[in-house]
């Protein structure tokens, strides 16, 4: 490879990263296409501070989500064992009403 083609094979993974934080990202759409439309005037340094925000921002949602399937599998896990314990109180109800049946 020559170098121009090294430098263009750098810029579309960069571009590629950055959309990928984007379409992530927590961020309202209207945030999104201002940084969009800012893109091709930005400096390395601006790109470079952009993708570290965006990663911020996804990582933070992302920890926020996690929270928030733990409360759910949690609360999913305590109606189980709820509906698991009254399914079991009835099974044995039921047995000892056979129970009874048979013995008389």
């Amino acid at each position: 490879m020559t170098q121009h083609e090294d430098i263009e094979k750098e810029i579309k993974q960069l571009g590629e990263r950055i959309a990928l934080l984007l379409v992530a990202s927590d961020l309202s759409d209207e945030v999104k296409a201002g940084f969009v439309a800012m893109i091709p005037e930005m400096t390395a340094e601006q790109l470079d501070r952009l993708i570290v925000l965006l990663e911020s921002n996804v990582k933070e949602t992302a920890a926020l989500e996690e929270q928030q399937l733990g409360r759910s599998v949690q609360k999913a896990q305590k109606a189980y064992e709820t509906a698991h314990k009254e399914e079991e109180k009835k099974a044995i109800n039921s047995l000892k009403a056979i129970e009874n049946l048979l013995n008389q």
